[in-house]
């Protein structure tokens, strides 16, 4: 692998300029059903780009990168890859002659090795292995790989090894993650674990990289780590990439764009950045303050609370609030990871103090705090998916610490996890009946006999959200990143959905920080 892609250091470079072809799509059409998502899709990707792929929810964006990283066939149409100094062209559908060759068949093992590569919105870091080995592994061709060579030429992988492992150790000193190399990753936080990502696909030989919104939940020194990163990645036009990005981080992304890739009724129109940037404007942060300004009208004033490590609990409370009972109550709690103190600050005199707070009927709360803070190991111990160290969990007045997350459940608890958690071979229908949801929502109908694994990140996020909002006995609602994968009217539809929910429950909202806002 030439690692000369990766940066040396954290200086801007301007991108070069456009070179000669390195993807070209012709005519590419995808339906499922009757419903066409892609329809004769034609454009060509340059060396050295920096492509913003755009669209509203479900217009294609995930469908396409699926189709080009070899994840999907297509129904029809043409891919010609020209990368690595190799031509390839992929037909669809492929002539029935080309089942004969097992080496030629459209997959993503076949791609990666002509130099295409993925990162997924799901970082999908190996949590057991150390930062230098999720690098490492992806080498291609490791000797050590193969049972026999390991036995026969034991010296020359070790050594091979040990020079791999080397070379990792450098690729972390350049991403300024040096003096991590022995850290598990899981214990790093998001922007660390998506540079590490990136790494890793360069490793494998990436020479176009699709990338799934790589600042998702990442906060302002996070988002400009990966923003850096990717713009050195393309300097010297040895790698090309094709971004999506969730709406409100489009205007990052705009910054370093050379081009910007519309998809809309299933054909891409190329447009240049700056035509694009007063509409993406907007849809920014101000749209999601808009939202949670509903909530503030609808129930009155906003009280700020001071949490561990600078974090802020900002509730907005009733007028009659102190007359209700608590429906959640957190007393001095304290959860660790391994080792590491996650929710909790360690005082001066080397005590442990744990977070507490509490929300009643009606009540919104919204959680602020840096990235890596800990708010999804807050939302996933209150929903008893993780274990605690210390302190109490009452839920509608019962202690919850030692209950299991069903019990939880039984209590009227409802968990909107921010990663994707649905099963992808379900369709719409089985997967709400699964959460005891009888009903189908009228917004859901439309494809509510699409499997899960068909649909875009954002009818994903949609499903998600009715399976947790829509049921009838719940009283607390934990929202990890809500409105991520939404664009503004899908966030206006959900908003409506947790406005109408207040009513008979108390919500805790667990924002990017990219979105806080203090100034209700």
């Amino acid at each position: 692998m030439d690692r000369s892609m990766l940066p040396n250091s954290a200086a801007n470079a301007a991108p070069a300029q456009r070179g000669s072809v390195a993807l070209s799509i012709t005519k590419l059409r995808k339906a499922f059903g009757g419903q066409v998502v892609l329809d004769d899709v034609s454009v060509e990707l340059h060396q050295g780009e920096i492509v913003l792929l755009r669209g509203d929810n479900g217009a294609g964006k995930t469908t396409l990168l699926n189709i080009l990283t070899g994840n999907l066939n297509a129904d029809s149409g043409t891919i010609e890859t020209s990368v690595n100094s190799n031509n390839e062209t992929f037909h669809f559908p492929a002539p029935w002659w080309t089942n004969l060759n097992p080496f030629n068949h459209f997959t993503p093992e076949r791609l990666s090795r002509e130099g295409i590569g993925r990162m997924w919105q799901e970082v999908r870091l190996f949590n057991s292995l150390t930062l230098r080995d999720n690098i490492s592994v992806a080498q291609p061709d490791q000797i050590g790989e193969n049972p026999a060579w390991a036995l026969l030429r034991g010296h020359t992988w070790q050594q091979q090894e040990k020079q791999t492992a080397r070379e990792s150790e450098a690729m972390l000193s350049n991403l300024g993650l040096s003096g991590l190399e022995d850290r598990g990753a899981d214990k790093i936080s998001l922007g660390q674990s998506k540079r590490v990502a990136i790494a890793r696909a360069i490793e494998a030989g990436a020479k176009i990289l699709f990338l799934d919104e790589p600042l998702s939940g990442l906060d302002a020194i996070g988002m400009k780590e990966v923003l850096a990163l990717l713009k050195q990645l393309t300097a010297s036009g040895k790698v090309t990439l094709v971004i999506v990005e969730h709406i409100f981080n489009i205007p990052h992304i705009l910054n370093i764009a050379t081009t910007v890739w519309t998809l809309n009724q299933g054909t891409i129109h190329r447009e240049a950045p700056t035509a694009v940037q007063c509409d993406i404007n907007k849809s920014s942060t101000e749209d999601f303050q808009q939202v949670l300004q509903q909530f503030v009208t609808t129930a009155g004033c906003v009280s700020n609370a001071s949490l561990a490590q600078q974090a802020v609990l900002s509730t907005i409370v009733p007028p009659d609030s102190e007359q209700r009972l608590p429906v959640l109550e957190v007393k001095d709690l304290v959860v660790h990871r391994g080792t590491r103190l996650i929710i909790g600050e360690t005082t001066e005199d080397g005590t442990i103090r744990g977070v507490s707070f509490k929300l009643c009927k009606g009540q919104v709360a919204v959680l602020h705090a840096p990235n890596g803070w800990g708010k999804t190991t807050l939302l996933e111990a209150i929903a008893g998916l993780l274990p605690i160290s210390g302190g109490q969990i009452l839920l509608n007045g019962k202690s919850v610490a030692s209950a299991p997350a069903w019990q939880r459940a039984k209590l009227g608890l409802s968990l909107l996890r921010s990663r994707d958690n649905c099963f992808p071979t379900l369709t719409v229908g089985e997967t709400l009946a699964l959460s005891g949801i009888s009903k189908v929502p009228d917004s859901l109908k439309i494809f509510a006999k699409r499997r899960i694994g068909a649909l875009s990140g954002g009818e994903r996020q949609r499903v998600l959200a009715a399976s947790t909002l829509s049921k009838d006995n719940f009283t607390l609602a934990l929202l990890d990143e809500p409105f991520s994968a939404l664009d503004p009217a899908r966030v206006e539809e959900l908003s409506s959905m947790m406005l109408d929910k207040v009513k008979q429950a108390a919500l805790l909202i667990a924002v990017p920080a990219t979105l806080q806002n203090r100034k209700y």
